[in-house]
């Protein structure tokens, strides 16, 4: 139906405001409204047209405040703009704007991330593959981040830095052995690793643990 362009006030960032006699409203691009002005009437797909264009300039909006914010798969960038009612066409075009400009890269995402939670938490493969699935990373990407993040020899490496920092330099009891059977399945690590681990524990129940000069800059244990 037909509508008439009641009122156009200008915003910040070479935007206009425009309200229709209908009661909608759209914020568009200058350069998209040169020829409106107030009383002109527009058809129904000049109304689609205003809302395509005030739909991407919301959501485009959305999405790098996003990112200013945090790096963001593009899972998390595609149901924010999902939950603005963007429509499915004008996400996928802000989404493959973002993806050309290297600022929406799922591969980059998931190393970062990877990163940052083996660093900081001394996670597993298994907490990892569950945590960047939560965030929508395809399965191959995981599969090759995985396998770039923990080389032959690394899990063994972070399991046994979690059990110095939990243990420093006490002698472990069974109850101790069990809890950190615990921990490590909650970190996400190999039962394989962990069934080692278990068993050097076990085996050296008398001895002690020496502690490594970093334990103290590890971050805390998230349990």
């Amino acid at each position: 139906m037909p509508e008439t362009i009641v009122e156009i006030k200008p915003r910040p960032r070479d935007r206009m405001w425009i309200k229709l006699s209908g009661g909608r409203f759209f914020t568009i691009p200058q350069s998209e409204g040169q020829a409106l002005g107030t009383g002109i009437v527009l058809r129904d797909d000049d109304i689609e047209r205003l809302s395509r264009i005030d739909q991407y300039v919301r959501g485009r909006d959305k999405a790098l405040r996003l990112l200013s914010i945090r790096a963001r798969s593009r899972h998390e960038l595609e149901s924010a703009l999902a939950g603005m009612e963007i429509a499915p066409g004008v996400r996928s075009g802000i989404l493959e704007e973002l993806r050309e400009l290297g600022l929406v890269d799922d591969a980059r995402f998931a190393r970062e991330f990877a990163g940052a939670r083996i660093e900081l938490k001394r996670v597993g493969p298994h907490r990892l593959r569950f945590e960047l699935g939560k965030f929508g990373v395809s399965s191959a990407i995981v599969d090759r981040v995985l396998d770039e993040s923990f080389p032959s020899g690394r899990q063994d490496e972070l399991a046994w830095e979690v059990v110095r920092k939990r243990l420093g330099s006490r002698k472990p009891d069974e109850g101790d052995i069990r809890r950190i059977n615990g921990l490590l399945k909650r970190k996400g690590f190999d039962y394989g690793v962990i069934n080692r681990i278990a068993y050097e524990l076990l085996k050296h129940r008398r001895g002690s643990f020496e502690t490594t000069s970093d334990e103290e800059s590890f971050g805390q244990d998230d349990e």
